[in-house]
């Protein structure tokens, strides 16, 4: 299903725990790629709501995701699933 994000500041991403920044990738990565392309095109001629981040080819997408980039680039970083196993099975090795 398509995404709406709602457009955040700078400072108010960086007041966001690290899990909802990634919820916020996901859902910006998630939005369509352009309101041409988008099954609304067909049936709501013209109708993109400004309030909210919707597609992929607008200036409000590119400079939410680079944002977004920006402050998750200063956090520590949060092992995957996969990383998480290789160190329990290299600490089991171990002993």
């Amino acid at each position: 299903m398509p995404s709406k994000v709602i457009p955040k500041t700078l400072i108010e991403l960086e007041e966001l725990h690290t899990g909802t920044l990634m919820s916020r990738r996901d859902a910006l990565l998630k939005c369509e790629e352009s309101f041409e392309l988008s099954d609304r095109y067909r049936h709501e001629p013209k109708s993109i709501d400004e309030s909210v981040i919707e597609f992929k080819n607008t200036e409000a997408w590119k400079s939410a995701y680079s944002d977004l980039k920006a402050v998750l680039a200063k956090r520590e970083h949060l092992p995957t699933g996969s990383e998480r196993k290789a160190m329990r099975q290299e600490k089991s090795k171990r002993g």
